[in-house]
């Protein structure tokens, strides 16, 4: 029986468990892995594709072929899983394939079978998309993302001699029918207590949107039962019908590929000026740019790290409404406000608010690539490969990032836009609790560097497999 729209709308309670899928089963072995949830491999390689024109039979063979041997489903995914819990067996070469609209067309495809999203359709190098998000001229990008990009390939393992090997085992043939535009490899940073974090040494994807019934449960025992923050989503944030599907249940996601490159250095930098100019600790200045100190710390429950094996997502600002404990500004609360929404006077009031904001969640998977020692500081040439999934590409990151972190007046007036991705340089105001008045200020440069992207969909293994 095919799935319903409401089964889309209402996640159970517990969230999917591949290994009792029940209805869903159908869905997991036609949705492609690293969706529903990240692929946990360290390493990854990503190639941007054109397809060869002459050769264009050819490359559906190819991308048959390689869906095949290395495209693993979401079933698939978390069977590897559960056997490497059990018996410690790495599931090895992890694989997706993702096309934009552009290179739906170059394999022929006719506009009513290509997926429908207007920013997807635009593509990111479009002018209004770029003004919208406040994104560089195409011109001051990376070279490999100015052009004409129709697919990309991520490829990813645990082992880096492994995954490097296979990569050189796969592009002769590729070559033949596309050309590679650009590669990007990326891996997984890790500070001394072994946590995943990105080069300003913060913690990183503590906070997802849950789907699983693994991951929910989990969440639920390391965050009281979801007192203050229930981070469980439903279906219809992240999945869309596959308009080429071969079942009912042929689903697939929107994905929104951005190479963010960090200047660290002058983040440090500016993170020791904002404490002595607001007279605090180091750590703590970090913590109210962020939101979190770098351990994952919640800064509204906390003044100090705490040190958590697992960092705390159970929070919200019912007790910070006037922000004198985390900022407006900082990320975590311009890019997921808990709630901020619905206590500003034209609120049409806050549970109905709370349920908006949370339909612009995405589901992130980023890499690091770059420098990998985190002691150091580079400037140039490191950053975040930031991935994201959702349904509504419009409604979810990029207006997470045009309406929320850009503006200075989210949640208010005069806070100062997102200090992490906001664009373009702003000023923050900081509230009476570390400032000497409620009107202090403090500019801030560019952190971090938007170099090339673009707008790609994912489509369904079985429509993948059956393209010859």
């Amino acid at each position: 029986m095919a799935l319903r729209e409401e089964d889309l709308k209402n996640i159970p309670e517990t969230g999917i468990d591949p290994e009792n899928s029940g209805k869903y089963q159908g869905l997991l072995e036609d949705l492609q892995g690293n969706i529903l949830k990240g692929h946990g491999r360290d390493y990854s390689v990503h190639l941007f594709l054109q397809w060869k024109p002459e050769q264009i039979h050819e490359a559906k063979q190819w991308i048959q072929t390689f869906t095949q041997t290395y495209v693993k489903s979401a079933k698939q995914q978390a069977n590897e899983a559960l056997r490497y819990r059990q018996e410690g067996i790495s599931g090895g070469i992890f694989a997706n394939f993702f096309l934009s609209r552009k290179g739906y067309e170059a394999l022929g495809f006719e506009p009513f079978q290509i997926p429908k999203d207007q920013p997807f359709t635009m593509g990111m190098k479009n002018e209004q998309i770029r003004d919208f998000l406040g994104d560089p001229e195409v011109e001051e990008w990376e070279e490999g993302f100015k052009n004409e990009i129709h697919a990309l390939i991520l490829i990813a393992d645990d082992n880096l001699i492994n995954l490097l090997q296979t990569v050189n085992q796969i592009t002769p043939k590729l070559r033949q029918v596309a050309v590679i535009l650009h590669r990007e490899d990326g891996f997984i940073l890790r500070n001394k207590a072994g946590q995943v974090i990105e080069h300003f040494g913060f913690v990183d994807g503590v906070s997802q949107p849950l789907f699983i019934k693994r991951d929910i449960v989990k969440a639920q025992t390391n965050d009281c039962n979801f007192s203050q923050w229930d981070p469980r989503a439903s279906l219809d944030i992240i999945l869309v019908k596959d308009p080429n599907g071969k079942t009912e249940d042929s689903y697939g996601s929107y994905l929104v590929y951005r190479k963010l490159e960090q200047n660290v250095k002058a983040f440090r930098e500016d993170q020791q000026q904002l404490a002595q100019t607001l007279k605090i600790d180091n750590d703590l200045a970090g913590a109210l740019v962020v939101g979190r100190f770098a351990d994952g710390t919640p800064v509204t429950k906390s003044d100090i790290p705490t040190y958590a094996a697992t960092p705390t997502n159970n929070f919200n600002y019912d007790a910070d409404v006037a922000a004198t404990k985390c900022p407006f500004h900082a990320h975590i609360r311009k890019t997921n406000p808990r709630g901020d929404t619905g206590r500003v006077e034209s609120s049409p009031g806050f549970d109905e608010a709370l349920a908006v904001e949370k339909n612009h969640r995405i589901a992130r998977r980023a890499i690091s690539y770059g420098e990998k020692d985190p002691t150091q500081a580079p400037e140039t040439g490191s950053g975040l490969l930031f991935l994201c999934f959702q349904s509504n590409i419009e409604n979810q990151f990029n207006f997470m990032q045009a309406r929320w972190a850009n503006p200075d007046r989210f949640v208010k007036v005069g806070v100062g836009p997102d200090p992490v991705i906001g664009q373009p340089e702003g000023t923050q105001k900081w509230p009476k609790k570390w400032g000497e008045s409620e009107t202090q200020e403090y500019s801030f440069k560019l952190w971090v560097n938007m170099k090339g992207g673009e707008y790609l969909f994912a489509p369904s293994l079985r429509f993948l497999n059956h393209l010859v």
